[in-house]
């Protein structure tokens, strides 16, 4: 017995019955895929569930190393008194002064269980973030990375989904790594003058108020920014003087082609250090992506 394949593309046979119930469930099987091809929503389940077990695999190397907690370290270190006392490296707290008195609580809590603590936070706001696409970004080596550091990247991108939604939550952009607090110009560009006016008021309320109750540590917190050099191997040398203007012209395009999550990669940009793992940030494109492809995004004229 010998096969031929028809003009078909099925399998036939050109001598004897030995096998031919076999070759007709292979035919069934072809002309199934030839019929009915693969729908998109089945294509991207099936990736995102590969990139779910490739992350959870590569979040498992990287937390076999030693380390864990390298930037959480510092916030749970700091003391409220002298905040500002390492001046760079292992347990330096770069922050402004309200970020001080927001971490001094987990102080309470002994190491390591404090940064398993964070751990779970910071997991906690990745399945708010990215839902059922949480997992997949784990396979996005700078979510990772920023896990096993414990930074407040994850933080800062729901603070830029949140800020569209509740503007005032755009002080945490401003005050814990400033320079993206140049999304402001999200509000600016599209006149949402009430946003702009609650993002801006809000951050600006916290700074006097916190000035007013110890101005001390603001001028400690100038100087110590204004000294800060830090050399790392997954510290990425492109000078801020350069990556913030375009990070402002990716939000001047977001605002202006109502594409919100353009202001996710802005953010990253805008980082004053770009950090490997400040990558992180781009998890905010799967909820600005799902909101601008709803029917009326929430975000189209007066927030998010």
């Amino acid at each position: 017995m010998t096969d031929r394949i028809g003009r078909d593309g099925t399998i036939g046979v050109v001598r004897g019955v030995t096998g031919a119930p076999r070759m007709q469930t292979v035919n069934a099987t072809i002309r199934l895929f030839r019929g009915r091809p693969l729908e998109p929503a089945t294509v991207l389940r099936a990736t995102r569930d590969a990139l779910s077990i490739a992350g959870l695999l590569l979040l498992f190397i990287t937390m076999r190393g030693g380390g864990q907690g390298y930037d959480f370290y510092a916030y749970w270190s700091v003391n409220p008194a002298d905040p500002y006392a390492v001046k760079e490296g292992f347990g330096a707290f770069h922050y402004a002064p309200p970020l001080v008195w927001l971490v001094g609580p987990l102080k309470a809590v002994p190491w390591p269980l404090a940064y398993w603590l964070w751990f779970g936070v910071l997991m906690l706001v990745l399945v708010w973030l990215a839902r059922d696409w949480a997992l997949a970004w784990l396979a996005f080596p700078p979510v990772a990375s920023e896990l096993f550091h414990g930074n407040i990247h994850l933080l800062i991108a729901a603070a830029l989904v949140l800020s569209l939604r509740r503007p005032v939550a755009y002080w945490f952009l401003a005050l814990s790594k400033v320079s993206p607090g140049v999304t402001a110009l999200w509000y600016l560009v599209r006149r949402e003058w009430r946003s702009l006016a609650v993002a801006v008021g809000g951050a600006g309320l916290v700074v006097a108020v916190a000035f007013v109750i110890a101005p001390g540590p603001w001028l400690a917190w100038l100087t110590h920014i204004s000294s800060e050099a830090n050399h790392a191997p997954n510290l990425i040398e492109i000078p801020l003087a350069i990556r913030l203007p375009i990070a402002a012209l990716l939000v001047v395009c977001a605002a202006r082609t109502n594409r919100a999550w353009i202001l996710a990669p802005a953010a990253v940009l805008s980082l004053p250090l770009l950090w490997f793992h400040g990558f992180a940030v781009l998890v905010a494109v799967t909820p600005l992506m799902r909101a601008s492809r709803s029917p009326r995004p929430a975000f189209a004229s007066h927030g998010f």
